[in-house]
């Protein structure tokens, strides 16, 4: 035991850097995957945790359409077993706030009512302010989301937008509102005081709306409480249902896309570490294979030859796994913080889990890293003391490689007509065939990691650009209603026809449709809410897309979400009743479409079609303008909104995005930053280490080249020169994964929320700088581990 332990410890000081290169390495890789593994494991939890803490709801019933009477349904669902209900909340809505002098249109505000506590369902959790029964008269409560996007705190003043006048209100609290209090979404409740509201409220044109939530004991019997409403009321639920799948999306789509990545990421860094774990030991072995066969020649066994790699490689992995364990808890912490922000109350951090989970990961990783090297150390077994001291490999080894470089492949080279440098760099990889497919592919995989993040970060920051096949319109202009009783719609209409800089404008409003339980089997006697886009104008012209047919024209004609067509089982040419306006229509799929919004479960008719129903429609909450000049917009969208800012809020649509998906921008950029360099890391010390161990074979030749004349400068740049070329291939490869194959592991996450097809956004340039970072690693790699070379004299190095 004290041979092996001084052997292994003899080891560790003879290879003070590569060991520390590996040690690093299995560090990196522990805290890739501990660190995936708690974002994972908190995915779900954090959301979970809030929401039955507030006894959230599992369904919000929207009552503004006037078809179902709000108290009647309530009166119902609160006569129920085995389900709470929030009470009858009273709201009106506006659009659009200012604050700090800066205008945000795009939001949408549910102003309530605040009732009086205790309530049953979607307690409100206060996050910072003083804690009341109800806000003091002046003031509002206001969400988390909305606090964190706008960097608004408790004392500061908003500028609410009622039309002609304007409604300031101080913050007093900023509460966790668990339904509507989702990152990246724009709408918002606003909590009012009672006086406030029936004061403020009192002068303006329209009427109240109403609200409630629905916890149920167990949500999966939801659908047999539905089918009981529709038998005893003899009426389908006409109004918005917003379901539980819709209030959860938003809380979890960014970490699950994190917690994916770095999962898929990690596990494959892991390999990577392995392997390079075990090619380490595998050239150790043949490097010192002359040293093994004389220590074996004096009685030291094959089980105590392993032993010394393994006690070597435990000692190395024990320093790493706990950092890197330690580590994780304190990235996975800060990502999460970050990502569900909107549900953290106070400054403190989240609660945390999946700790122990984490821990299992450090045990399987050291266990596996154990594993190799007792795989990898048995080749010591077959080590011949004779053989070993003639050959400083085995026979077998010895006639192989001499074969690899008289190979067909070697000859068809043409090392006789290349410079001298190349010859060194081809030679190189050639010898050592594993290493430079270790090389290759981690070079690949490092470019590809680059390239899919700065890909992603650019289609997220850049999703005006393809907004029609995120779901959204392609128009350059948005007209936001913000009071719909003074909105001179007429006014803006002839505004708009007179200018000769319009192309042409489409003006949309919403609805919701019901799809009863008769309309497919897969319902299971529910009926189900669908978002309605009513259009008056031309999807076309507009720049709505779809995956599959078109948008519809006509009146008995509708183009439904990807979510609706997975639901119901529907395609296109198939029909789907609706109920709209109280009405029954049947409609007949003409396209079929992605749309991030409402998880895709949504629908777009004409304007026509609500009119075969209501001949007085008018309800519009948006008007879409394009330009004949799109550099003309910003300058268009300020002269109407300085004409038409009383009611309306005119803005480009850049505008209308960026204020929503810069926030998902800023989060994902951590952890993908995070992963890219420490890919880059992992690069530089594999190809670090392998191209130190291919030196020290080499150590002979490269001290007869020194001793004929040329200089440790072009060995080592010949040497470079190979591990470049090889990269290079790599990032090309890279290029390719990243770009066209790793997206597709991500529309597996994001197919839950509505998007089957990622809209990527390809700036080649930026492209091609990423990828071209794993080649920079690897030529840093390869020219810091040949200063061996530089360091030593021929005779040192022919002798070694």
């Amino acid at each position: 035991m004290a041979a092996m332990l001084k052997l292994s410890l003899s080891y560790l000081s003879k290879n003070k850097t590569q060991n520390l290169f590996i040690t690093l390495l299995i560090l990196l890789s522990t805290l890739l995957v501990s660190t995936a593994v708690i974002i994972l494991a908190n995915t779900g939890n954090l959301f979970n945790e809030m929401h039955t803490r507030t006894n959230g709801s599992h369904q919000i019933l929207t009552f503004d359409k006037g078809l179902n009477d709000p108290k009647a349904v309530y009166d119902w669902w609160a006569e129920q077993d085995g389900v709470e209900v929030s009470p009858l909340l009273t709201y009106r809505t506006l659009s659009g706030i200012a604050f700090k002098g800066m205008d945000i249109p795009n939001l949408y505000l549910y102003m309530m009512n605040t009732p009086q506590p205790p309530w049953a369902v979607d307690e409100l959790i206060f996050s910072s302010g003083a804690q009341s029964s109800a806000p003091e008269k002046g003031s509002v409560w206001i969400p988390t989301s909305m606090a964190n996007a706008y960097d608004i705190a408790v004392g500061d003043t908003v500028n609410f937008k009622t039309g002609s006048s304007a409604l300031d209100l101080r913050v007093s609290a900023i509460v966790v509102d668990v339904p509507y209090g989702a990152p990246f979404t724009n709408a918002a409740r606003i909590w009012m005081n009672s006086t406030d509201y029936q004061n403020d409220f009192q002068a303006l044109a329209g009427k109240d709306n109403y609200m409630m939530g629905i916890h149920f004991d167990d949500y999966r019997t939801n659908s047999s409480y539905w089918d009981r409403y529709n038998s005893e009321t003899h009426t389908p639920f006409l109004e918005t249902k917003m379901e539980f799948e819709s209030i959860s999306s938003f809380y979890l789509i960014i970490n699950q896309i994190i917690g994916f990545i770095m999962i898929f990421l990690g596990a494959v860094m892991m390999v990577i570490a392995l392997i390079t774990i075990g090619f380490t030991i595998s050239d150790a072995i043949l490097a010192n294979y002359k040293t093994i066969g004389i220590l074996k020649s004096l009685g030291l066994t094959s089980g105590r030859t392993i032993g010394t790699y393994v006690i070597q490689y435990a000692l190395l992995s024990i320093i790493a796994v706990i950092p890197g364990l330690a580590l994780s808890v304190f990235v996975s912490k800060f990502i999460i913080n970050i990502s569900v922000s909107s549900l953290r109350t106070g400054n403190g951090d989240v609660p945390m889990e999946g700790i122990g989970a984490a821990m299992l990961v450090g045990i399987l990783l050291f266990a596996l890293v154990i594993l190799f090297v007792v795989l990898y150390a048995k080749k010591a077994r077959s080590i011949e003391p004779v053989q070993a001291i003639r050959y400083g490999m085995s026979e077998t080894e010895n006639t192989r490689l001499a074969r690899r470089m008289n190979s067909p492949l070697a000859n068809r080279v043409g090392f006789a007509r290349l410079p001298v440098a190349a010859v060194i760099g081809i030679r190189n990889l050639i010898k050592n065939t594993k290493s430079s497919v270790l090389m290759l592919l981690l070079t690949t995989m490092a470019a590809s990691v680059l390239v899919l993040g700065y890909v992603v970060l650019t289609s997220i920051t850049g999703i005006y650009q393809t907004a029609a096949k995120w779901g959204y319109d392609n128009a350059n202009i948005a007209a936001v209603v913000v009071n719909k009783s003074t909105f001179p719609k007429d006014e803006l209409k002839l505004v708009l026809e007179e200018d000769p800089r319009i192309k042409n404008v489409g003006w949309q409003g919403n609805i919701t449709g019901v799809v009863t339980p008769e309309s497919s089997a897969k319902m299971a006697g529910q009926s189900t809410s669908l978002y309605l886009s009513v259009l008056d104008g031309n999807y076309k012209e507009l720049g709505f897309e779809t995956l599959r047919g078109t948008n519809p024209e006509r009146e008995n004609e509708i183009s439904i979400g990807v979510g609706v067509a997975r639901m119901l089982n529907k395609d296109l040419g198939d029909l789907i009743d609706l109920y709209i306006e109280g009405e029954q229509r049947t409609f007949m799929i003409t396209g079929v479409y992605q749309a991030i919004s409402n998880l895709s479960v949504s629908g777009r008719i004409t304007v026509d079609a609500v009119r075969s129903v209501n001949p007085n429609y008018e309800d519009v909450n948006v008007a879409f303008i394009n330009v004949n000049d799109p550099s003309q917009a910003e300058t268009i969208a300020q002269q109407l909104n300085e004409q038409f800012k009383d009611s309306a809020s005119i803005v480009t649509q850049k505008t209308l995005l960026d204020s929503v998906y810069a926030e998902a921008a800023s989060i994902f950029v951590y952890p993908m930053a995070l992963i890219g360099l420490l890919f880059i890391l992992v690069t530089f010390i594999i190809i670090f280490s392998t191209c130190r161990i291919s030196i020290r074979k080499e150590s002979k030749t490269y001290g007869i080249y020194k001793s004929i004349g040329m200089t440790s400068g072009k060995i080592r740049f010949s040497i470079a020169t190979g591990v470049v070329a090889l990269a290079l291939i790599g990032s090309m490869l890279g290029v390719i994964v990243g770009v066209y194959l790793l997206p597709l592991l991500l529309e597996k996450v994001l197919s839950g929320y509505g998007i089957v097809q990622i809209p990527l956004i390809l700036n080649w340039g930026g492209i091609i700088i990423f990828a071209c970072l794993s080649i920079l690693a690897a030529a840093l790699g390869s020219w810091v581990s040949s200063r061996v070379i530089r360091d030593a004299s021929p005779r040192i190095l022919v002798v070694e």
